[in-house]
């Protein structure tokens, strides 16, 4: 059989018997057989994320993940019309058919920009779907996921500045007073509560 056999979900084969009598012409017999050739049309999905962090080298608000869709067919029919969609990101590449057996590991690809409740999340949860259509029958799908982590860097800062209240005098004397400013930044990833000093 050829895959064009097994895309057209049968074999028509047609033989002929002739013989030759005693007396007169020959005589023929044709007989025809078709032979189905059940389909299985299939596709896997398999998704990875890569991480591209910035200059700092900490998962912060503003860096990306570079998602790479990997589609295989896994029936025994071609396939065409064959997409990937993805809720978190604009999937790039146009519809492509795949044989049996046949992967694309580069064609679809995704950016997703992180925010701020990714972060603080620690990770950021994905699934996307793939989908295409057999020769014959209802289109197939498959769905693929991953989870990319985000480490947490906490960080905390404070600033601590003095006045001194003389009264007025230039000088510094018992009961003058000094006023204290506290600044406090969080030069980390993530979002702290429960602040305090």
């Amino acid at each position: 059989m050829t895959l064009a056999d097994v895309n057209a979900g049968k074999v028509d084969n047609t033989a002929t018997a002739s013989g030759t009598p005693p007396t007169g012409p020959a005589v023929t017999g044709p007989a025809t057989k078709s032979t189905l050739l059940p389909s299985a049309p299939a596709l896997t999905l398999v998704k990875a994320g890569t991480l591209n962090l910035g200059p700092d080298g900490v998962a912060s608000v503003g860096d990306t993940i570079t998602y790479a869709f990997t589609v295989t067919n896994t029936g025994n029919v071609t396939l065409t019309n064959v997409t990937v969609t993805d809720p978190l990101v604009t999937v790039t590449g146009t519809p492509i058919s795949l044989d049996p057996g046949q992967a694309d590991p580069t064609h679809f690809t995704g950016t997703y920009t992180l925010t701020q409740a990714d972060v603080d999340a620690g990770q950021v949860p994905n699934t996307a779907t793939t989908s295409g259509k057999p020769p014959s029958g209802p289109d197939v799908s498959s769905s693929g996921s991953t989870t990319t982590p985000l480490p947490a860097a906490p960080q905390l800062a404070l600033l601590k500045t003095g006045t001194l209240n003389d009264g007025g005098d230039g000088i510094a004397n018992v009961g003058d007073t000094i006023s204290y400013v506290f600044t406090v930044s969080n030069p980390g990833n993530v979002t702290l509560t429960n602040v305090k000093v």
